[in-house]
């Protein structure tokens, strides 16, 4: 039996191995299946896939490298090289073992100072309220208390600061230290005690206002409405004024996956730059802004994902497959296997005015976006999606997804077949804007770093002039408007050739190419010209 997760690149190998595994006469029998399902279960009875498996990576983390780490930032530290210092720091906590606690707890610690002489005050506070969690030990725990304390103090929030200054007195008690040293750092600690008091007396305090929970659902404009019919199928459209620069939607995707080559830099759930990272108590694969951020991840979808990163990251396989498998390993059997019966009895369809009150998180929402006939797609192409399918179903069992309910894979399969094939036309890449070291740096680019589904924008049609330009803050997506849209016309977005850069053909094969349709959007109908023919139509004219 072949074990796919030790090789490289190996999806496609392996999908033309299967393919030229069958006769023509049965790939005749396949390709005249009516149902996802009736193909997911071919797929699933072939001898080449019955020979394959998937497991879960073995993980290796070790606390000598660990120790060797932490050393090394000790060194940047008292070299005061701080960013180089959290560096080390960083990859030592990855290294370490989750129920080495002693060690995780001076790891906090240490980075903590790292993060305070950085001026990232927050952070080195949530470092300090871990290395408590994880008992940090009590005859250092002064240090922490202190340095706490500065913390608040730098902030400017003279409340916290004074208690964490008493607490650090307190925490002397416990001190290992000559008694020359304590009687110091006690007078100090004193001194600040009766400074933060008459502060307080005189001033108060300063109160820090916490910055509001983002939603898990879409906030459209007012004047953003949907609407559908038979000819141009679901779009956004205008129901009153809407003014150039306004923010039309913010939303949160459905789901979204990170590339490989931003998994140490941005956090695995939500896609902000990561500054001191926390990560999954077992891998060291996904790594996570925030205590909120990997309690999201660790309830849903990374708990079957873990140790299964690496193989699909090396099945060559594109971000939309992933995506795929994140849609199912997102909610649990329970919820999918519910849907699915009153998916059948819906006919697989579900009328646009009851789907656009879905909310996002809810699979119903995405089920029926735009996808390609199977009328309209080669056999070749959905004997590739349904081996696909098949491999994302491994993955599944691989990752303790399906238990006690039976034999449901090649139920879970056809939802995954499906929605591939929605991914395939409503995937929108995650960029970041990335600007040059100093202020005054003209250098900024785009960087790819993820894919996501967004159910909302997804229903906006294309215009080769569109009315909106979308921007991200890690992956919430921003719709903004970049004309005055009037009520009643169509809100439309950009799906790759703008009229400025690409002539009337280009735009219109690629776009038949891609996502299956003729543009007959206006730059389209009349044929606008290319913006440097324009361009030089005008200068002619003022001449």
């Amino acid at each position: 039996m072949e074990n796919l997760s030790e090789n490289h690149d190996f999806f496609k190998s392996f999908c033309n191995n299967v393919r030229n595994s069958i006769s023509a006469e049965d790939f005749e029998v396949f390709s005249k299946l009516s149902t996802d399902r009736d193909r997911c279960e071919f797929v699933n009875n072939l001898p080449t896939v019955k020979l394959i498996r998937i497991e879960r990576g073995v993980v290796v983390k070790s606390a000598e490298k660990a120790i060797e780490l932490k050393k090394e930032g000790n060194n940047a530290f008292q070299a005061k090289e701080w960013k180089k210092s959290l560096a080390f720091y960083n990859q030592s906590y990855f290294m370490t073992p989750h129920d080495q606690e002693s060690d995780l707890a001076v790891i906090f610690a240490n980075r903590s100072a790292a993060l305070y002489h950085m001026e990232k005050y927050d952070l080195a506070l949530k470092d300090i309220a871990r290395a408590i969690d994880v008992n940090y030990p009590k005859d250092m725990r002064y240090k922490i208390k202190e340095r706490e304390a500065k913390c608040f103090l730098a902030q400017e929030r003279h409340v916290e600061a004074l208690q964490c200054f008493k607490n650090t007195i307190t925490a002397l008690d416990e001190a290992k230290l000559p008694e020359e040293k304590r009687m110091k750092m006690e007078r100090d600690a004193q001194i600040m005690v009766k400074m933060l008091t008459k502060t307080i007396e005189k001033c108060g305090s300063k109160k820090i206002k916490e910055k509001p929970k983002q939603s898990d659902t879409s906030k459209p404009h007012p004047s953003l409405a949907f609407d559908y019919t038979e000819t141009d199928g679901r779009f956004a459209k205008a129901s009153g004024d809407i003014s150039v620069g306004e923010t039309i939607l913010s939303e949160l995707p459905h789901c979204s996956a990170l590339l490989e080559r931003c998994a140490k830099t941005h956090c695995h759930h939500c896609f902000m730059r990561l500054i001191a990272p926390l990560c999954c108590p077992t891998c060291s694969d996904a790594l996570f802004c925030s205590d909120a951020c990997r309690s999201a991840a660790l309830k849903s979808y990374h708990k079957y994902e873990c140790g299964l990163l690496s193989t699909i990251w090396r099945s060559g396989t594109s971000i939309i497959c992933h995506l795929s498998l994140r849609t199912l390993t997102q909610r649990d059997i329970n919820y999918f296997l519910k849907i699915r019966d009153e998916l059948k009895a819906n006919g697989d369809e579900y009328p646009f005015d009851q789907r656009i009150k879905f909310l996002n998180s809810d699979y119903r929402k995405v089920c029926n976006l735009f996808k390609v006939s199977v009328e309209k797609r080669s056999s070749n192409e959905i004997f590739q999606h349904t081996v696909m399918a098949q491999f994302l179903t491994q993955c599944l069992e691989a990752g303790g997804f399906f238990t006690s309910q039976g034999d449901v894979k090649n139920d879970m399969g056809a939802i995954l077949l499906r929605t591939l094939q929605i991914l395939q036309f409503n995937t929108h890449e995650v960029f970041e804007l990335q600007v040059g070291k100093t202020p005054k740096s003209p250098d900024r680019k785009t960087i790819f770093i993820g894919g996501a589904l967004y159910p909302t924008v997804s229903l906006f049609n294309h215009s080769c002039e569109p009315g909106v330009v979308r921007y991200f803050r890690g992956n919430r997506v921003f719709v903004h408007a970049i004309k005055n849209i009037k009520g009643g016309e169509i809100v439309a977005e950009n799906y790759g050739p703008l009229y400025t850069q690409e002539d009337r053909e280009q735009r219109r094969e690629t776009l038949k190419q891609i996502y299956h349709f003729d543009c007959m959007c206006i730059p389209c109908q009349e044929n606008w010209p290319l913006f440097d023919v324009s361009s030089k139509f005008l200068i002619s004219s003022l001449t």
